[in-house]
């Protein structure tokens, strides 16, 4: 899918203007073939070149990230990579802009896709089209979408979270719990779970995952943000939304879920106790478990995420994050080069399956059929069987608007209060829908809603 073309805005941050703005997520029937990226020897035959690379999955002290790094010294010795260590999406994305500011920037720099349309709207990461056309073909159009803006390329994909639902199968056949394919048979397992045992629950509610709500709406038909070219319609408050809004509002009233934000020491200690039975989340979810309940392996499995129709499959990915270069980089073309290397070599992307992330590029996706399942459920030996499925059947786009640290900001505390007082979840997306307008509005975009 090609992503939408972006409206006009009436003051234009930068020389792109509105041509970058729209992050477009869409998918496609799977196809893999080898790439052909970019030489950093040749970029950097005038002499040695050290790149600065900002990242959270490449942790020096990490085995698998120094083979990696390693081997590309090895193929490319005029090339040294630095690894520096960075916080998330919104740390990496604030402190990119304050050193895209001061002139002095590092040369690669991760980022998750939802992240990047404010980055580009800053003029703040490059275009690499051209120095990146050859590792095109080693990465699905639906995945190489992802960081495509009107035929524009702003970075390579590094991994992708199709959709799943983790759960703990010893449990689920304890308490004579099937493993729902629809949510409202999510909903009829919830009740049983705290039926059988009032200390436990299918899953928590964590109600600042902002991403895992647009993923949820755009699953129900939604569309948070979209454009026609012309102006920005913003679908926050729109009817597919305010049903996953009484759906969740209706599990927290009757105490089915538990409200407990992720990866907090509450959380984990349920987690371990068996007392949190699933997280709806990505393909990614089983190795974060196992990071905060190693014990507790061997009794979990993954399955496809319940839908709201049945018979539906499509669902959107979850989290996954690219390769950008940014503006400034002393060393551009270099910079190009190893992201290219990395994301969609067969080599490079094969590697990235060291660091327990689904590579997006097509050689470590094949690599994923015949590699070991997950440390968190050994006896699923079909767990990327199961995830490749998935993959093909995610169809559904989801389209990033340029104002996303605004809707979370808004979204995230409130929620979280409805949720502890167990009141409706309406007037949250609904207030969320006025602060995303009224700031698209301010900054000189034209809004139909």
């Amino acid at each position: 899918m090609t992503p939408p073309t972006p409206p006009r805005r009436r003051r234009p941050r930068t020389k792109l203007g509105a041509a970058a703005l729209a992050l477009a997520l869409a998918a496609s029937p799977a196809a893999c073939s080898s790439a052909e990226t970019p030489s950093a020897e040749t970029a950097s035959a005038g002499g040695p070149v050290t790149l600065e690379f900002w990242t959270w999955s490449l942790k020096g002290s990490d085995p698998a990230a120094k083979a990696i790094v390693d081997k590309y010294h090895q193929e490319h010795p005029n090339v040294t990579i630095k690894l520096s260590e960075v916080g998330g999406t919104a740390d990496t994305a604030s402190k990119l802009l304050a050193a895209d500011k001061a002139g002095d920037t590092p040369d690669v720099v991760q980022l998750e896709y939802r992240g990047l349309p404010a980055l580009v709207v800053a003029g703040a990461v490059k275009d690499v089209t051209a120095d990146v056309a050859g590792a095109k073909s080693g990465i699905d159009p639906n995945v190489w979408a992802l960081t495509t803006f009107n035929k524009q390329v702003y970075g390579v994909p590094q991994d992708i979270g199709p959709m799943m639902l983790t759960y703990r199968k010893d449990l689920f056949d304890k308490y004579g719990v099937k493993v729902p394919t629809t949510w409202a048979e999510y909903a009829k397992a919830a009740e049983q779970i705290h039926k059988k045992d009032s200390d436990a629950y299918i899953a928590a509610f964590a109600a600042t995952q902002f991403e895992f709500f647009a993923a949820q709406a755009a699953q129900a038909g939604a569309r948070w943000w979209s454009t026609d070219g012309n102006a920005w319609t913003v679908g926050i408050d729109g009817e597919p939304s305010l049903k996953i809004a009484d759906f969740w509002a209706d599990l927290v009233k009757r105490d089915l879920v538990k409200v407990e934000p992720l990866l907090t020491p509450e959380w984990n200690a349920q987690v371990n106790k068996g007392k949190i039975l699933s997280w709806a989340a990505a393909s990614w979810a089983p190795s974060v478990i196992h990071s905060v309940a190693p014990d507790t392996a061997g009794k979990w499995e993954s399955a496809p995420l319940p839908q709201w129709t049945p018979g539906q499959t499509s669902v959107p990915f979850l989290g996954g994050s690219a390769y950008l270069v940014p503006s400034k980089s002393k060393h551009a073309k270099e910079a190009a080069a190893f992201a290219a290397w990395l994301g969609a070599s067969d080599e490079g992307s094969k590697l990235l399956l060291g660091l327990d992330i689904f590579p997006g590029g097509n050689a470590g996706r094949q690599a994923t059929l015949t590699h070991e399942p997950p440390k968190l459920m050994p006896q699923q030996k079909d767990f990327y069987q199961v995830t490749d499925q998935v993959i093909k059947n995610t169809t559904i786009p989801v389209t990033w608007g340029p104002n996303v640290n605004v809707a979370q900001s808004a979204f995230g505390d409130a929620l979280n209060k409805a949720a502890l007082d167990k009141t409706s979840f309406r007037p949250v997306f609904q207030a969320t829908q006025q602060a995303v307008v009224a700031d698209l509005q301010k900054s000189g975009y034209t809004v139909t809603k």
